[in-house]
């Protein structure tokens, strides 16, 4: 299977296992009492937010956080894997913000219909 043809839950479950990882020894680690979130995103029930993806990121710095978002970018980064020319944290920061960007205009939206609501009673 290639990565064209693999979705997110498959890259996430491919990413803890090159770790050497599981969703319960993650879950842990991040202070979760629970692995649910997790075995969820394992299994297909949900898509991993990128909060989760971030996370990941921050524990595992050598996990590339395109291979989540693109087709044909190495998995892991640095001695663990082929030399990448994009730094990483510049890749991180600029998803950061896209993401940020939206979230804000989410709640823009939901600022206005809230205040419409209000004022229209």
């Amino acid at each position: 299977m290639t990565d064209s043809t693999k979705d997110v839950h498959q890259k996430f479950a491919e990413v803890l296992e090159a770790l050497g990882t599981n969703a319960y020894q993650l879950s842990k680690r991040v202070g979760l009492n629970s692995p649910d979130k997790y075995y969820k995103i394992e299994k297909g029930q949900v898509k991993p937010s990128f909060d989760t993806l971030a996370e990941i990121v921050a524990l595992y710095p050598q996990v590339n956080v395109n291979y989540y978002f693109k087709d044909g970018v190495p998995m892991l980064e640095g001695p663990m894997a082929s030399q990448q020319t994009t730094p990483h944290n510049t890749n991180l920061a600029a998803l950061r913000i896209k993401h940020l960007e939206q979230r804000v205009a989410m709640l823009e939206a939901q600022n206005q219909e809230l205040t419409a609501q209000l004022f229209g009673q």
